[in-house]
């Protein structure tokens, strides 16, 4: 009796702990899954982030409830030993036949019990991995450029340079400007030819109108157009004022004189999008270009030249204007010192700026090859090639450092000619390697200094050619050997054309069409600046020239114009 009392109990006691058994092992098991899921990132976007990192993302408060509800269960139940829970599950089937009616009745309802804790982890592992899904939905979705950082890491332009921009904007102008304005810009002229007047000395209405109709590319003065200071300065400040052209302006007025249609359309999609752009916030995009500071307006002022070389050629030096005295040329170079030459180009080039001059057509780069040469006498640095070149690099750094744009002549060089090409034709003889080895190195140096022009004389040298055209209307020596061989970029500007080495053979437009063809970009004073701008546009129409070629030659002119502009 008393024995079987105790095992009775015995017995009740294991059948009364047998529901938190199971619910033991079932909790052990679906923690240990929970935390392999956590570790290994079983079923998970991102399985390899850290239980930490997936918490966070999947942002769940019933996971995490789950997560508190399994730990807490864990701390307060002790985990049987394997061999004593053997022990106890064995005792509790050898008297599972013997249970009383309530012990198997409570035995079922802890089942169903565990059965329904089962089924609530499923569904909040499910409803884990669905949160985790959704999270993972909402961070795929598009976000701002600002946030993503994807756009980012796409390869973004590189801003332009100032020259970039400048040759951009050039080219923009090309296009907003009419074939009869393109061919204007080939020409540099004196203003008597722009106005028709015998002389000018100021630029009245009339000059201001001439350079509205016939926008040229600049204007040369001589001793004539020179009273004083004050009426250089007046004269040549509203020269630049009317005959620069400001793209920007010209770009806009273009584009309103496309049409009043497309204005319309742009109109109605304007308003159409209005609705969509008030409701929106204006992107980092949009902000930056708000802050963006305005660029400076770019202008391509005209080109204000005078011949002042030093010595006997000089326009502002014999004139009523006090200047420093800067000797020859020829004297300058018999001191065998380069830097003295920089110094006459720099005493030229202060003075010319502070009149209002941008281009001085010096220096003259010609090497005396005959010492009996009177044509170009002491112009020239004299006969030695080599510092010859050096002078002229030097005389080129003069004038740049003051703002003044310069030009080398006369390629391939006068140095050995008897006659004079103001009054007729000049002949050389000379072969190339006679060239390469005198005045190619001196005009080299110029080169080399960056001089933004170089003139073509009206020399005639069968050697350098199958021609006796004269070298300004001479294919060969301007693309062959000035743009070929010396690698020049810049500005071919012809000697000017109604010098009786011209004049005797060619009219005003065959000479014009003729230079154009053979390389030139500037085609100064011609003897008829109409008849030679009609002849240009002719030979357009006609298909002779093309409308492509005045564009190179534009682009050239007009990179050095806006380049005077920032000097």
């Amino acid at each position: 009796g008393g024995e079987f009392s105790e095992r009775s109990q015995e017995v009740w006691a294991a059948s009364r702990h047998k529901p938190l058994i199971v619910k033991n092992i079932v909790s052990t098991i679906f923690f240990t899954i929970l935390v392999c899921v956590l570790l290994s990132g079983c079923g998970i976007p991102g399985g390899s982030k850290s239980s930490e990192e997936i918490m966070e993302e999947t942002g769940t408060a019933q996971s995490e409830k789950e997560m508190e509800k399994v730990t807490e269960k864990a701390e307060k139940t002790e985990i049987t030993e394997p061999a004593e829970t053997a022990e106890k599950a064995e005792t509790a089937e050898t008297v599972k036949g013997s249970e009383p009616a309530e012990t198997v009745e409570k035995a079922d309802t802890s089942e169903k019990a565990e059965n329904a804790e089962a089924e609530a982890a499923e569904q909040a592992g499910a409803s884990a991995e669905m949160a985790g899904a959704a999270q993972t939905s909402e961070s795929a979705e598009p976000q701002p450029e600002s946030l993503t950082g994807e756009e980012s890491a796409e390869p973004q332009p590189k801003p332009l340079t100032g020259e970039q921009k400048t040759e951009k904007m050039i080219r923009d102008y090309l296009e907003t400007l009419s074939l009869e304005d393109k061919v204007s810009g080939l020409f540099i002229i004196t203003p008597e030819q722009l106005t028709g007047y015998d002389v000018v000395t100021e630029a009245d209405d009339l000059v201001q109108e001439s350079l509205e109709k016939y926008p040229v590319a600049g204007l040369i003065f001589f001793g004539q157009n020179i009273v004083d200071r004050d009426q250089v300065q007046n004269m040549l400040a509203s020269t630049i004022e009317w005959g620069s052209a400001f793209p920007e302006k010209e770009s806009t007025a273009a584009m309103d004189a496309e049409g009043k249609e497309e204005a319309d359309i742009s109109s109605t999609v304007a308003e159409n999008a209005a609705s969509e752009e008030e409701t929106s916030e204006p992107t980092a995009a949009e902000n930056a270009v708000v802050e963006e500071e305005p660029e400076p307006e770019t202008v391509f002022p005209p080109f204000l030249a005078i011949d002042e070389e030093g010595g006997n050629v000089m326009r502002i030096g014999s004139s009523a204007i006090e200047v420093p005295y800067v000797g020859s040329m020829g004297s300058v170079g018999a001191a065998g010192d380069p830097e003295a030459a920089y110094q006459a180009g720099s005493t030229i080039g202060a003075y010319l700026h502070e009149l209002g001059f941008n281009l001085d057509l010096a220096p003259d780069a010609d090497v005396m090859v005959d010492p009996g040469n009177v044509t170009i006498g002491d112009r020239s640095f004299g006969s030695d090639p080599e510092l010859c070149g050096q002078m002229v690099h030097r005389y080129v750094d003069g004038l740049h450092e003051n703002g003044i744009a310069s030009c080398l002549k006369h390629f391939p060089g006068l140095g050995d000619t008897e006659s004079d090409t103001h009054t007729g034709a000049a002949w050389s003889s000379r072969n190339i390697e006679d060239y390469r080895s005198t005045e190619f190195l001196s005009f080299g140096g110029g080169i080399d200094a960056g001089t933004e022009m170089v003139m073509i004389s009206h020399l005639s040298n069968s050697e350098l050619s199958d021609s006796d055209l004269p070298a300004s209307l001479n294919k060969t020596i301007i693309t062959d050997l000035l743009r070929t061989e010396l690698e020049f970029k810049g500005i071919v500007i012809t000697d000017s054309l109604r010098m009786g080495a011209v004049t005797e053979q060619f009219g005003s437009a065959e000479a014009a069409v003729a230079a154009l063809e053979a390389g030139v970009d500037i085609l100064l004073m011609p003897a008829d600046f109409h008849t030679a701008r009609q002849g240009i546009l002719d030979a357009v129409h006609d298909g002779q020239i093309s409308e492509e070629r005045i564009d190179e030659s534009l682009f050239r002119i007009l990179r050095a114009r806006a380049a005077l502009a920032e000097s």
